[in-house]
């Protein structure tokens, strides 16, 4: 960045005081120097201050404090009152600048003891930059601030301290004061916001609040009455300052580095640099836009950047969104940056004003930044749909160029002003008999029409049962439905491309595919490039290997089967300088699916060193070959690869030079879908009558819960999986379910889990049931088993203690309860241990009440010893 020169700023500014000694009048003031009573001084240290004598050494007014000259300002001693430790000076420099720091020298008194030095942007409110104290104290018990001690110094950038360190009574004249608002800060070298802004004044206020005596304080606090305050005393003390000081320099945002005085408006101007504007080049000029303005740093310039308008518009504005898509051209030729350009001339319009407005169009060859690039259409109003043609190449498709009109349905030429092939009668251009999509006519309108192989209709405009999609350029008209063998009755579709661009998860690897290597990755031209050294690939893979695209390429790809287009962008260099290395020949692109790879020519792209170029590869079977073989791919194996795409593979290696590094940026390949809101009509797309069990444009998915039968696309049955409902996936080869849900399990989900029980095969997702072992008693500690018989129901494995039964469903001996009841469990039944559970019937099994105690005891719980017996049934239990 650029930063100016740091001046005294207060030599420029306004000062102002609320006192000035010798404003009311004459007044004597002595030094606080060797001043020794009844001796006649050699060297008077008294003297007099009047502001209306016309000797110049008597006035002393505020701004002898900014002239550099050796006269200084004085305020009135507290022989005037005490009110005079109070005292104000304000700088008002004019305009906002960066202050680096402030210098206080004291003329014939001693240095201020307690004051503030102040801040403030508009004059109104002030926040303190600094306090100052007679002692550490003081900063405590007047200002509310723990003490710096020593030398100042700053932990925060914006940090307000106290110090003692400039409030001492020596030396009792000359002293200073400097205040360094910058150095000694954290981001000094390379300031942060918060240091800019805490350092940003147009005012500076020092707030004195208490003059440096020799605890002359003490006498007068003593005396209430000013009058009775020795005035030999009391004139010795006051503030004098000879020079104040303020380093600063101009606000220029990093971006000047003059900042030199406007005598006209007597203020410091930034002479802006780096395309900068505004008063302190806050701001991009006009036409400098195309990245957003930075303030400039000690370390970066961010220098504004001019926008590519191609000399067609003088202003422009940065755009975000137009940043984030890579629509912008800058002045490189790459799309980086967010200018848009304002008020293109010359007919022209778009972000750089690289197009025509409507109504206008480039004619092929010209460049936008030609002096006069748009020409006017010339669109026929008979037969054009509007008076809008083609604006440039970039927006031509297909036969049309730039200039050419849209026209009607019927119409052609340039300018839509003649018939169309098939149509006859212009201006009223109606069709002929004969369809010139469908028939061999050399003259539609010459009859009778003789149709394509695989079209029919009087007019020959429909395509013949199990064909679709009637094109011009086919020599046979339509094309045969695929459809996987499983109908012959399909249509065209009218869904449109998307495309898929992603540049997450790229790899390098061998044909064989084991082993993966991550590429270096980085943003060029605002698209994703990966890139990768051939030393470091060469280390485990083998001579050719390739970029291996992620899952969004793979899958169910058989709507791009149809013409979509897969296109990327390839080039490579060496590090070092290499001999004459040859070329490697080697197919660009291999698919690998359905147990089958297929791959362009083998000669493939005969690259150069430092040649980008972008490829791109039509999605059809012609433009394949099966992988290792000169043998050009069906449309049903094209389809099958499709169908289930495992692996996409691009060359990266083209040459056999060890030091290239090889590079692949942006990838992408049109898929047509149902929710794209494309312009291309994906019409090769075939939509299929597909049976019941079968799903997917071509028939080649099943529905769910279904599977393809090994796998087969074409001729290939989709069988119901055998999972009685209870998973949405099978096998294709084994048939066996997967992820089956409801509790159940088992290959075909036929089972119960453990601890449940069931009819799987029923159907629902109620089949299998909790094993309730004992009915309503869940327990923590019991994992129970069960098993369900088709005449008993359920049975349980095993029953926690105190219970007995087929379900658990009785209280074992020793226990009572109801377990059959909700709520209800078995519970010990409590006989004090003077019962034998061995005896069948010793306990009520309802009530638990203890029938049958061991001899000698007695009770409903054998709680105490039976007629004819003594002692302790229930602690002893030795009844005898």
């Amino acid at each position: 960045g650029l930063f100016p020169a740091v001046l005294n700023l207060a030599t420029n500014a306004l000062i102002t005081t609320n006192a000035t000694c010798g404003e009311k009048g004459r007044e004597m003031y002595c030094k606080l120097v060797e001043h020794v009573p009844g001796q006649p001084a050699r060297n008077p240290q008294c003297r007099i201050c009047d502001q209306k004598s016309r000797v110049p050494h008597q006035r002393h007014p505020i701004t002898n404090a900014i002239d550099g000259k050796n006269t200084w300002w004085q305020s009135p001693s507290i022989q005037n009152g005490i009110e005079y430790h109070y005292v104000t000076i304000t700088l008002d420099l004019q305009q906002i600048f960066q202050i680096a720091y402030v210098i206080v020298k004291a003329a014939n008194s001693p240095r201020p003891g307690n004051w503030i030095l102040e801040r403030s942007l508009d004059g109104v409110d002030y926040q303190p930059w600094q306090y100052y104290a007679i002692t550490d104290s003081e900063c405590l018990t007047r200002y509310n601030i723990h003490p710096r001690p020593g030398t100042p110094s700053y932990i925060k950038d914006d940090e307000v301290i106290c110090t003692s360190y400039y409030s001492k009574i020596h030396p009792l004249e000359n002293g200073e004061i400097h205040t360094s608002l910058i150095n000694g800060r954290p981001s000094a070298d390379d300031p942060s916001p918060e240091l800019l802004e805490f350092t940003s004044a147009r005012f500076i206020r020092l707030r004195f609040q208490r003059i440096r005596t020799l605890n002359a304080d003490l006498m007068m606090f003593a005396h209430k009455d000013p009058t009775e305050i020795d005035p030999i005393v009391t004139r010795r003390y006051y503030y004098s300052i000879k020079d104040i000081s303020v380093g600063g320099m101009c606000i220029c945002s990093g971006h000047a580095k003059a900042c030199p005085l406007d005598p006209a408006t007597n203020k410091s101007v930034c002479q802006c640099e780096h395309n900068t504007c505004g008063e302190t080049c806050d701001r991009c000029c006009p036409g400098f836009n195309q990245k957003p303005w930075h303030a400039g740093t000690f370390l970066v310039k961010h220098e504004c950047e001019p926008c590519n308008c191609h000399g067609k518009a003088e202003e422009c504005y940065y755009d975000q969104d137009v940043a984030d898509r890579n629509q912008s051209l800058n002045v490189h030729g790459e799309y980086i940056g967010g200018g848009v350009c304002v008020n293109c001339t010359n007919h022209t319009g778009g972000i750089n004003c690289e197009t025509c407005i409507d109504g206008y169009f480039r004619p092929k060859g010209v460049l936008p930044d030609s002096p006069d690039p748009c020409q006017p259409c010339s669109c026929n109003p008979n037969g054009s749909l509007h008076d809008t043609c083609v604006k440039d190449e970039k927006h031509a498709e297909g036969d049309m160029l730039p200039g050419f009109c849209h026209c009607k349905t019927g119409y052609a030429g340039e300018s839509c002003d003649r018939c169309a092939l098939g149509y006859k009668g212009y201006p009223e251009c109606v069709p002929c008999n004969c369809s010139v999509t469908g028939s061999v006519n050399a003259d539609p309108c010459v009859g009778p029409c003789i149709c394509k192989e695989h079209v029919e209709g009087e007019n020959c405009d429909q395509c013949k049962a199990g064909f679709f999609n009637l094109q011009k350029n086919n020599p046979k008209g339509c094309e045969e439905c695929f459809c996987s063998g499983k109908t012959s009755v399909c249509t065209h579709s009218h869904l449109t491309y998307r495309t898929i661009e992603d540049m997450n998860g790229w790899y390098l690897t061998g044909l064989p595919g084991h082993i993966r290597v991550t590429p270096k990755q980085k943003r060029f031209d605002g698209h994703q490039q990966f890139s990768i050294s051939n030393v470091a690939a060469r280390k485990v893979l083998p001579e050719t290997y390739y970029w291996s695209a992620p899952s969004s390429f793979l899958g169910n790809k058989v709507s791009a089967a149809a013409g979509g287009r897969l296109k990327f962008t390839v080039s490579y260099d060496f590090t070092e300088q290499e001999e004459t290395v040859p070329l490697m020949i080697q197919s660009d692109v291999i698919i690998e699916g359905g147990d089958l790879k297929i791959s362009t020519p083998k000669e493939g792209l005969h690259l150069q060193p430092s040649e980008e170029h972008t490829e791109e590869i039509v999605l059809q079977p012609e433009s394949f070959f099966v992988h290792g073989t000169d043998v050009p791919v069906s449309r049903r194996e094209f389809m099958t690869v499709l169908a289930n795409v495992k692996r996409i593979l691009i060359r990266a290696t083209y040459s056999y030079g060890m030091n290239a590094i090889y590079r692949l940026r942006s990838v992408s390949m049109e898929a047509a879908d149902h929710t794209s809101s494309g312009r291309k009509v994906a019409s090769s797309v075939e939509l299929c009558d597909c049976p019941p069990g079968y799903d997917g444009t071509s028939c080649e998915s099943c529905w769910p819960r279904h599977r393809r039968v090994n796998g087969t696309i074409f001729g290939g049955v989709c069988a119901p999986c055998r999972c009685y409902g209870h998973a949405e996936f099978c096998d294709d080869i084994t048939g066996e379910c997967l992820d089956c849900k409801h509790n159940t399990g088992g290959s075909y989900c036929d089972r119960c889990l453990p601890g449940f029980y069931g009819d799987p095969t029923k159907g629902t997702a109620e089949d299998c049931q909790l094993c309730a072992c004992p009915l309503n008693i869940p327990s923590n500690n019991f994992s129970p088993t069960c098993h369900f018989d088709r005449s008993r129901g359920l049975i349980c494995d095993e029953c926690p203690a105190g219970y007995v039964g087929p379900r658990c469903e009785r209280c074992a001996e020793g226990y009572f309860g109801q377990p059959l009841i909700p709520g209800g469990s078995c519970q010990p039944c409590q006989c004090n241990n003077n019962l034998d559970f061995s005896v069948p019937g010793s306990c009520d099994s309802l009530s638990g009440a203890c029938l049958i105690c061991k001899p000698g005891t007695t009770g409903q719980f054998c709680e105490r010893c039976a007629d004819g017996y003594f002692g302790n049934a229930l602690d002893a239990r030795n009844c005898q």
